[in-house]
């Protein structure tokens, strides 16, 4: 009886093993999960290491002493979130504000239509919901082609933005073209067209698989200044 309840344990054991990760994850090895979790663990730490040394910095605050200009930034944002029981960083906001400026704390040429949503959060100042915001936003554009556009962005830091686009390089080519194949479903979740204007906007790129600026600057039924929105992700004959 005893051999028959040490059997029976270790296949509950085995089974709750089993159970504790995703499906897949108990038949591979140790050095796979952590290859495959690598990215999400560096992301985690980074994130909590950067927390920490912010929430230090409002707990003590210590003006004389040299700051990094991504601390500077994150501080910076942290104040704009919220100005309650952060009255004493007032009077380092002028010395933040000077150091960002004088040292933007992005790596240059940030390629804005190809980054993902894991590399944009190991960007400072930008957390997980911020990376999410910008990649799903430039989904639904079908890419950005002036960094302004990233100011559309509901909910999202112009500070974080002003310092981010002067950094960004934008690659037309990488545009997606909404009249190379006219797709309803896209149109519909387009920012500049969405399901009102996609039943005038649908119809007539699929009446002129030629389109000319001529021929679109014609249309009826939206205005002008969103003809001009939409035109570059339109691909014309002249």
């Amino acid at each position: 009886m005893g051999i028959i309840r040490c059997h029976s344990q270790a296949q509950r054991i085995q089974t709750l093993k089993e159970l504790q990760g995703p499906k897949g994850f108990a038949t591979r090895d140790k050095n796979e999960w952590h290859k495959y979790s690598r990215s999400k663990f560096r992301s985690f730490r980074k994130n909590q290491f950067e927390k920490n040394e912010i929430d230090q910095w409002i707990r003590n605050p210590k003006p004389n002493k040299p700051i990094s200009n991504k601390l500077a930034f994150a501080l910076l944002l942290e104040l704009r979130k919220s100005q309650t029981d952060k009255s004493h960083l007032q009077l380092l906001q002028p010395q933040l504000s000077k150091i960002v400026a004088q040292q933007n704390p992005f790596p240059a040429n940030i390629d804005i239509n190809a980054i993902d949503s894991a590399s944009l959060d190991d960007l400072p100042g930008i957390g997980p919901s911020t990376a999410r915001k910008i990649v799903k936003f430039r989904e639904r554009l079908g890419g950005f082609y002036v960094t302004s556009q990233l100011m559309e962005i509901p909910k999202i830091d112009t500070l974080l933005i002003e310092t981010l686009s002067k950094r960004i390089k934008i690659d037309p080519s990488k545009l997606i073209e909404l009249n190379t194949k006219v797709d309803f479903k896209q149109l519909y979740k387009h920012p500049y067209i969405g399901p009102s204007k996609a039943k005038i906007v649908g119809p007539f790129l699929q009446q002129h698989p030629n389109l000319s600026k001529e021929i679109w600057q014609k249309m009826q039924g939206i205005t002008t200044e969103e003809k001009l929105k939409i035109a570059p992700y339109l691909k014309f004959i002249d």
